[in-house]
């Protein structure tokens, strides 16, 4: 390892040593100074990601608590969310059981701090020796990016912080001849996986390192057992959720996706990073990365500038695009800044960053925006702790009062989507409270059914952007003689910090059945994407009480759902209640009717066909060409997805405690190579459940399931 730049004498670089680390600690000290005093005032729930990551920390908990080592190893992941890794949130354990969990989360956030910062001075030592590297660290930790993520419980900060100790680690190994920083850079590059699956974006020049190394046998025998210790801590959990996290992957990268083809797409960033670094460091800084005299003082300095273009680039190809992604790839313009510019500039931008990292937490300036011919350049952002109260747990509690003790499942439509008015925030605040009942839903095509209260923030139900639909949904709640209001009564509401209001509606209990005939004929009818023909509908008794029809017999000669024909069904419903949604209740169609409540289906009977099911799949899966469906025992299919061919046998299998049907993947193969089985053995979406859950909150009856003869058929 070579070094090009010293300063003049070893004394005055032990001096500029010292005076580093007591810098870095007057920093971390402040940070926490900083961190104590916006919790002590700071009142207000975690938001969208952040709840998401709280309650992932604290199904770990449970589970590992119970002894539950298989659930805690196959957690299952929350609704359209990939499976996380579990190192960010097994440290996150300990706090969640705090009495303020969502701030005690807060303070493991310091300690990557303080990695994030040791790592940017290491790095900007190994570069330029002397005082200025304790610049490079306060010049980016305290930039108002790394400040948000410091303020809130997100899995970013870390991925910055071990990106930076990776990097150090590279760099110092001497491109792998180095056993010591080697070994180090593969745990280092496995912790930062274990954290989030997208760490090895801002890994891409290090690959190519490590690739170039295996040209020597000494460094080829360091790279392999570097790369061998970390696939030896990464592999386990990655290959045990290997069949469902890059269907999940994909699914989350699309979010707010703008198409990489347009010009605004490469500019995203750049506004972004202005912002989150503020506009100086990350103009001069920029510079510094390109400048020639930055290379010469270390024949690895172009190492940081692969860093950075190869993360801006890999982050501006991804649809969905939020600059916390991108900041573990910003960290080379704090050590590339420090180690060009003159000491004079270094300093004096260090004082600037450093007023804003006291301004961030105070708000005393600012916003400014400085308005320039092509651009605006916008300084002084800050985040106040706020004493706040958006009654998240009095209404989660009065629900709790209020519910049905009759149903399994309370589920809560949510007509909003704000920062702290949210789903997974009230998720997050359920389980933090023990109540085991609300599950909160997100407004569907018939905005409520099957959902005993509906919560609407009103007037403004969130941010443009992340509110699609529930503008028109809030219109028809506040209809005033509309079916919704026919439905339901409002039995709450509670003002909000930002001047609007919650309000609480509970279904009421009709004594008056909402059909006055006994049977209802159909030769036709559709609803959606599902059609029926030759519908009867043959009503029971009603329970004025419970406000619900006791029993509920429905037949029909076929059923089209979403291209999937289903053949003489018969079909019984208890404790079944719904509302039309139009004047013609002597005359109601499927569209009419919104559903309320259900407590039982009884599936009697009903079958599908191998043709049918054939045809179903084939368009139902986006890719998948199904040339060849056998029923008969198993169900068996070949064909072809995007252009490979495929097979696959399964079975059905009906499960006890809690009843539910597991579809078991017995082989499986792709392009003639056959997938290992035991991918497919904890992928949570091969098993439907039959028991109340908030997708289905009633008890589905199976009798029991025969596959032969080329149909699938109930019983």
């Amino acid at each position: 390892m070579t070094n090009y730049y010293l300063p003049s004498d070893h004394s005055s670089r032990r001096k500029a040593l010292v005076f580093g680390l007591l810098g870095l600690v007057a920093l971390l000290a402040l940070e926490a100074l900083l961190l104590r005093s916006f919790v002590r005032v700071d009142t207000r729930p975690p938001s969208w990601d952040q709840s998401i990551h709280l309650e992932i920390a604290l199904d770990y908990q449970h589970a590992l608590a119970a002894g539950r080592l298989a659930d805690a190893w196959y957690l299952a992941p929350k609704p359209g969310m990939p499976p996380f890794p579990p190192l960010y949130h097994l440290l996150l354990m300990r706090s969640v059981t705090a009495s303020d969990p969502a701030h005690a989360a807060l303070w493991v956030n310091w300690f990557y701090l303080a990695l994030l910062a040791v790592s940017i001075f290491a790095l900007a030592w190994y570069f330029r020796p002397d005082e200025t590297a304790v610049a490079a660290a306060v010049l980016f930790v305290a930039s108002p990016g790394i400040q948000e993520l410091y303020a809130t419980q997100l899995v970013d900060l870390p991925l910055v912080a071990l990106a930076a100790a990776a990097y150090w680690a590279l760099i110092v190994s001497d491109e792998f001849m180095a056993w010591g920083p080697s070994l180090l850079f593969g745990f280092l590059h496995a912790a930062g996986m274990l954290h989030k699956w997208s760490f090895f974006s801002y890994m891409l020049p290090a690959y190519w390192i490590a690739f170039g190394a295996l040209a020597t046998r000494r460094s080829m025998i360091v790279v392999l057992s570097s790369a061998a210790l970390s696939a030896a801590l990464i592999l386990p959990w990655y290959s045990a959720h290997l069949a469902l996290l890059p269907s999940r992957l994909v699914q989350a990268s699309a979010d707010f996706a703008v198409p990489i083809w347009t010009a605004g797409a490469w500019g995203v960033y750049f506004k972004q990073a202005s912002l989150a670094l503020g506009p100086i460091l990350w103009v001069l800084g920029s510079i510094s990365l390109l400048a020639p005299q930055f290379p010469r003082r270390g024949r690895q300095g172009w190492i940081l500038l692969a860093w950075f273009l190869s993360s801006y680039v890999f982050w501006t190809i991804v649809p969905n695009r939020q600059i916390r992604f991108l900041l573990p790839g910003l960290v080379p313009l704090g050590v590339a800044f420090s180690s060009t510019w003159p000491k004079s500039v270094t300093w004096s931008v260090v004082a600037f960053q450093l007023f804003g990292l006291l301004n961030y937490f105070g708000g005393w300036v600012g916003p400014v925006a400085v308005n320039l011919p092509y651009y605006q350049f916008d300084f002084f952002p800050s985040n106040p702790g706020a004493a706040q109260d958006w009654k998240t747990e009095g209404i989660l509690r009065l629900i709790e009062a209020k519910r049905d003790p009759s149903r399994p499942i309370t589920n809560v439509t949510l007509v909003a989507n704000d920062v702290f008015f949210n789903a997974p925030t009230f998720h997050w605040t359920q389980r933090r409270l023990g109540l085991e009942h609300a599950r909160m839903r997100g407004v569907n095509r018939r905005l409520c059914e099957l959902s005993e209260f509906v919560l609407l923030k009103d007037p403004k139900v969130g941010p443009q952007g992340v509110v699609s639909g529930l503008p028109e949904a809030a219109e028809i709640i506040k209809t005033p003689y509309g079916w919704f209001r026919a439905a339901y009564e409002e039995i709450a509401r509670w003002p909000l910090p930002d001047k609007n209001n919650a309000i609480l509606f509970q279904q009421r209990r009709p004594r008056k059945k909402p059909y006055a005939e006994k049977i209802l004929k159909r030769e036709f009818v559709a609803a959606g994407k599902t059609e029926l023909t030759n519908l009867s509908v043959r009503f029971g008794d009603w329970d004025a009480l419970s406000g619900k029809y006791k029993t509920v017999g429905v037949t029909a000669g076929q059923v089209d759902v979403r291209g999937l024909i289903l053949q003489r069904p018969r079909i019984e419903l208890e404790g079944f209640h719904f509302v039309l949604a139009d004047d013609g209740s002597n005359n109601p169609d499927l569209e009419s009717i919104r559903l309320l409540r259900l407590d039982t289906l009884r599936i009697k009977s009903l079958d599908v066909g191998a043709d049918e099911l054939r045809h179903f799949l084939s368009a139902r899966v986006k890719g998948l060409e199904v040339s060849e469906l056998t029923l008969d025992g198993t169900i068996s299919l070949k064909g072809a997805y995007k252009g490979r061919s495929v097979s696959a046998q399964a079975a059905l299998e009906l499960l006890e405690s809690p009843r539910r049907l597991k579809i078991n993947i017995l082989s499986a193969s792709i392009a003639g190579v056959s997938v290992p089985v035991w991918i497919f053995r904890e992928i949570k979406e091969l098993v439907i459940p039959l028991y109340p859950n908030p997708e289905t909150p009633f008890t589905i009856d199976v009798p029991g399931l025969t596959i032969q003869d080329g149909r699938l058929s109930v019983p």
